[in-house]
Formats: C-alpha cells, structure tokens, sequence
C-alpha cells in the first residue's frame, strides 16, 4: 500500500489482534487477584458470623432449658435420633435415654433449622448436643433438691489441669464447623460421653484445633430459677 506521500508500507491485520488478546489476559489476571482479596474476607466474614449464631442458639437453648426447670421443677431429658425432636422420654423420669444426646427442642419450644429427625441444627448443619447429670440416680430428670451435687465439670483442656467449673448441671454445646471429624483432643473430650467436657479459645491450629460452642447450666443458676418460680422452698 502506498501513501499519499509516495511512502509505502504493510499492514499487519494480526498484530492488533495479538494486542487486544494481551491486555485482555492482564486484565482477567487483575480482575483475579483483586477478586480473590475479596473472596478470603468474604468468606472469614461468613465463618466469623456463624460462630455468632452458633453463641445466640445455645444462649436461647440455656435459657429455654431453665424456663422449662422453672415450669416442671426438673430438666428434660436429651433428645435421640429416634425420638423426633423430643425429649426420651418424653415425661419426668429416672432414666433417660441417654444423658448424653442432643437438644430436645420440640419439648422446649425452639425454633429453629431441624434434619429429618427434628433434631435442632447449628450454623454448620450439625445437630447441638446437650447433656445432663445423672446425679441422684436421674434426680434433675425427675424431681430436683436441694440436696443434689450435680458432678459434670467444665475444663480449659483434656487434661482438666484448668478447671473452669465444678458441679456442672447440664452443657449445651455445638461442635462447630468440622462437627464430629476432629482430631483434636480437647473438642474428642465433648462427646466422649463421660462427666467431663472442655471449653476454650476458638483455635484453627491443626491437630490442637477448637470450634466448639459450649454452655453450662450452674446449679447456683438453676436453683435460683427453681425458688422464684415456686418449685423450691
């Protein structure tokens, strides 16, 4: 091709297309790494706001299981699997089920997000675990006195080096994101079943982890709703 100056050069159709596909690859690398600086604070800001949900839903379980004290003068039993939801039995009684089984909230009275087996789920889908006492051969099941010395107990870790409190009633606690799949000792000594139960700083180290949620029931705290309500003298 030759200019109006007599100047002659060739064009390069190609060479504008290799450019526009440059900087379109500069741009999507861009676009990924500012897309990725917001996906991480999006995503801790997530987890961050269901350890605040988890805390609300086993404050409302505490509270709940102390009206239900105050209004029958004794706790409910967990709930199972197989119970629907409901406290088993389902009546004041010496022997629960279990007294290690999770929240009976359809006895309670609780709203909130449920499996097939009514069963009262955390933030992470888990079901919340709550335990009681079988001090006084299942007495804080059936009929509640003075007399009791409930023997759960709340540690800083699973070797109970740290005690936080003694003559635990009951605890209510979630097992967080990795629910039941943990290595960790001290969140194994939640469901192991026996009176002794951890509660500590949330902690992502591997191995040493801890997500759980976890609240007790006092027995200075549940003998103080029983006399107001009437049910002690």
């Amino acid at each position: 091709m030759t200019s109006p100056m007599g100047f002659s050069f060739t064009a390069h159709p190609g060479r504008s297309a290799g450019f526009n596909l440059i900087e379109m690859a500069i741009v999507l690398v861009i676009l990924g790494v500012l897309l990725g600086g917001l996906i991480t604070p999006f995503s801790t800001q997530l987890e961050a706001s269901k350890r605040r949900g988890a805390d609300t839903l086993i404050d409302d379980v505490h509270d709940a299981l102390l009206g239900f004290a105050a209004t029958n003068g004794r706790l409910p039993c967990p709930a199972t699997a197989a119970s629907n939801g409901l406290s088993a039995p389902n009546t004041a009684t010496t022997a629960c089920t279990t007294n290690h089984g999770f929240v009976p909230a359809r006895t309670l009275g609780i709203n909130g997000s449920v499996n097939t087996n009514n069963l009262l789920l955390d933030p992470w889908l888990n079901p919340i675990r709550y335990s009681v006492t079988n001090v006084g051969t299942g007495a804080y099941t059936n009929n509640i006195t003075l007399a009791l010395v409930p023997d759960f107990r709340v540690c800083q870790q699973s070797a109970c080096t740290g005690v936080l409190a003694d003559n635990v009633v009951a605890v209510v606690f979630s097992t967080g994101e990795d629910g039941t799949t943990t290595t960790s000792p001290d969140q194994l000594e939640n469901t192991d079943g026996d009176t002794t139960f951890v509660d500590r700083t949330f902690s992502e180290a591997t191995g040493t982890e801890f997500n759980d949620h976890l609240r007790w029931i006092s027995p200075t705290t549940l003998t103080y709703q029983l006399v107001r309500a009437g049910q002690l003298d």
